[in-house]
């Protein structure tokens, strides 16, 4: 007689790791398109907030946050919160926009 084992691995859930953050491209003019990307490991999922330093209203919500048509203003340091159930994490990066050489 046939025999079948079913194994089930449940995770216990968990808070967001420190999310990983990124910038593309490296080299920021003034008058480009700038994306900004955060990417934790949680469980369940986390979601994502993007924030400029010293301003309380979110700037983006998603893994993925585009500035279009890029000024100077928009230089600073930018955090991601990635947040789920359990607890949040946030990771910070700096962005210097510079002067379009035309």
């Amino acid at each position: 007689m046939p025999s079948c084992y079913l194994s089930i691995h449940i995770s216990p859930p968990d808070r967001p790791n420190l999310p990983s953050v990124s910038v593309s491209p490296s080299e920021i003019v003034e008058g480009s398109s700038v994306t900004l990307t955060c990417s934790s490991d949680a469980n369940p999922a986390a979601n994502y907030t993007w924030y400029k330093e010293n301003e309380e209203s979110p700037k983006a919500s998603g893994q993925i946050f585009t500035i279009t048509d890029i000024r100077a203003e928009h230089s600073g340091n930018y955090y991601c919160e990635a947040q789920n159930s359990v607890g949040r994490h946030n990771n910070t990066l700096h962005l210097t926009v510079v002067e379009s050489k035309n």
